[in-house]
């Protein structure tokens, strides 16, 4: 009978661990994204391999350039695309990342939509082809 009461006893124990350690999580996750644009599930992801050396955007040059040679250069992550993300905000520059942080709590749930933003954001950057009418007005 003592046996049996034991055996309840731990089960509630560790029924209430669990929970607890659920509640510490949720509150772990809402610290991770206090203040931050990406969703928790992407600022939760850390980076464990070797260093990449990204070339940073200044705010100035050809953007799409810039998420070409990036896409290039971590094209090892590109089956992850939360990391990517997060690679993605190492390859930003002073005034990009002031850009980055000045977007809103948790609006970036994936690196699309980050990407989507950049170009938005730095559309005036993107070198194009000259037209006909670009052409003729040079003379």
């Amino acid at each position: 009978m003592e046996l049996e009461k034991r055996m309840a006893q731990l089960k509630v124990m560790a029924k209430q661990l669990k929970s607890l350690t659920l509640l510490r999580k949720e509150r772990e996750g809402e610290q991770l994204d206090e203040g931050h644009p990406f969703c928790v599930k992407i600022k939760s992801k850390t980076w464990e391999g070797e260093d990449i050396d990204f070339n940073k955007y200044d705010g100035s040059s050809d953007l799409r350039m810039h998420v070409t040679i990036f896409e290039e250069v971590a094209c090892n992550h590109q089956n992850n695309i939360d990391m990517l993300a997060r690679l993605f905000q190492l390859s930003l520059g002073e005034e990009a990342s002031e850009w980055f942080y000045s977007l809103e709590i948790q609006s970036i749930p994936s690196y699309e939509q980050l990407k989507q933003s950049f170009l938005t954001q730095y559309q005036q950057n993107i070198k194009r082809k000259p037209t006909l009418v670009d052409l003729a007005r040079m003379r």
